[in-house]
């Protein structure tokens, strides 16, 4: 389960993006929302699995365009508005960012994909509402205990596809990800 954190003085004063940002380094999954600061638990083998397989399956299909969208995996801190940031699992931006890519991104990515693991309110709600509002195109999340990758789109992210078999969508022609051999643990 996700944990907040006190400030640094020890008060329940709300974070600044400039003090979460002087943060040392780590390999803790660590997002900002709305001043506060929360703190995942570290994922375990097969979420990373499935959040890999989802990327190289994106980035295969990124080979294929021109110009060639650009796919990255957490942890990157994207900046989706005032006093949020966030590290979505995968993202992907259909126009390449510019370079060098400095952190936080500011470009918000035109597709966002959580891998559905412990806290699926935080995933399935509360960062869907966010991605919507900063203009997140499609968000997806794979529901590995349920079988099948939700696909929101449409406006505020409010139309939902269960999708157990294939996902294809306009936003990337031609590309399908199996979402049966997804589910699969490898």
């Amino acid at each position: 389960m996700a944990t907040r954190i006190r400030s640094r003085t020890g008060n329940d004063r709300l974070w600044t993006e400039a003090e979460f940002l002087a943060l040392p380094e780590t390999t803790q999954r660590m997002e900002l929302l709305d001043g506060e600061v929360i703190r995942e638990p570290g994922a375990d083998w097969a979420h990373n699995d499935r959040m890999l397989r989802v990327a190289e399956q994106l980035r295969h299909w990124s080979r294929t365009r021109t110009p060639r969208p650009h796919v990255n995996v957490s942890a990157v801190d994207i900046r989706f508005g005032d006093g949020r940031i966030l590290q979505p699992d995968v993202m992907l931006f259909l126009q390449p960012l510019p370079l060098p890519v400095r952190s936080p991104i500011t470009v918000i990515p035109d597709l966002c994909v959580e891998v559905v693991s412990r806290n699926r309110t935080y995933d399935r709600v509360t960062k869907r509402q966010i991605y919507a509002e900063a203009g997140v195109r499609e968000y997806w999340t794979v529901v590995k205990r349920l079988g099948f990758v939700e696909r929101w789109t449409g406006e505020r992210l409010m139309e939902r596809m269960e999708i157990c078999d294939r996902l294809v969508t306009p936003l990337l022609p031609g590309f399908e990800l199996d979402v049966r051999a997804l589910m699969v643990d490898e």
